[in-house]
């Protein structure tokens, strides 16, 4: 299975940067329309996510760096949905800087 990272900095602390990525998961449409059976579970202790669904699986990573934070989003895909990699890079891509500016 294919897997890509995705780096995103953000001005925003990580605690804060983690709330906003959580309510992104929770609530954003977008990234299910590519998965909808989607499930997401949290640790907010260490500030990751584990996303799970049918067609792909992800880890969200946040970490202090610097006056901001840096998140990290690895995605494994299925060798069926190799083509679709670039689609999702950039959904999320896009999601990350609406979210976290």
């Amino acid at each position: 299975m294919p897997k890509f990272t995705i780096d995103h900095q953000s001005n925003h602390n990580a605690e804060e940067a983690y709330k906003k990525i959580k309510e992104f998961l929770e609530t954003d449409q977008d990234i299910r329309r590519f998965d909808p059976k989607l499930q997401c579970s949290f640790d907010d202790k260490s500030k990751s996510a584990a996303m799970k669904g049918s067609q792909f699986k992800a880890d969200m990573a946040i970490a202090s760096a610097g006056a901001g934070s840096k998140v990290s989003v690895t995605v494994d895909l299925p060798l069926m949905l190799t083509p679709f990699k670039g689609k999702v890079q950039e959904t999320l891509q896009k999601k990350l800087a609406k979210y976290l500016g």
